[in-house]
């Protein structure tokens, strides 16, 4: 299945980067997390915890069991393309109610326990939901389901977007 997000009401289709992978170094081994601040392409690339660094960086640091049981972990998780931009979903939905119908139906949807969520912050016209799994994807796909299923005013999983420095022209 394609991955997707909601943007003003339109559906966006992401496009995988197979070459990137997102890792969180607060959730990484030490060693690692020494190796990527020493790598350019991670280092310029880094937003907090989170760094996006070549697939193949990974694959020389760690076996592919390490790798397997980091990506389960949500510790390694997956960068998209949009444009030129380099798209890391995180594990937090931003869920937006217009009135009282829309935060009605969110919240007896969140009430069924329909997916394995935990509301972290609420107010009278946001809901913010953490996947209690930790992973980056799960928050994607809650953010979709909500928005399919209980049609707020919108649904969106938090997005670091990573863009390319402009080049000057003179």
């Amino acid at each position: 299945m394609k991955a997707y997000y909601y943007a003003g009401g339109t559906r966006i289709e992401l496009q995988p980067d197979d070459e990137h992978v997102a890792v969180d170094r607060s959730r990484v081994p030490a060693s690692l997390v020494d190796m990527l601040s020493a790598d350019a392409s991670a280092s310029a690339t880094a937003h907090g915890d989170i760094v996006v660094a070549p697939v193949k960086l990974i694959d020389q640091a760690l076996d592919a069991r390490e790798v397997a049981a980091l990506r389960r972990e949500g510790a390694l998780g997956p960068v998209y393309r949009r444009d030129l931009a380099m798209l890391v979903p995180l594990p937090e939905v931003r869920v937006e109610v217009d009135d009282d119908r829309q935060r009605d139906a969110v919240k007896r949807y969140v009430a069924a326990g329909a997916g394995d969520w935990i509301i972290a912050e609420e107010s009278s016209d946001r809901l913010v939901l953490k996947p209690r799994s930790g992973r980056p994807l799960d928050a994607l796909n809650i953010a979709n389901e909500i928005y399919e299923k209980a049609h707020p005013a919108a649904s969106s999983v938090r997005f670091l977007q990573f863009v390319p420095r402009p080049s000057v022209k003179r």
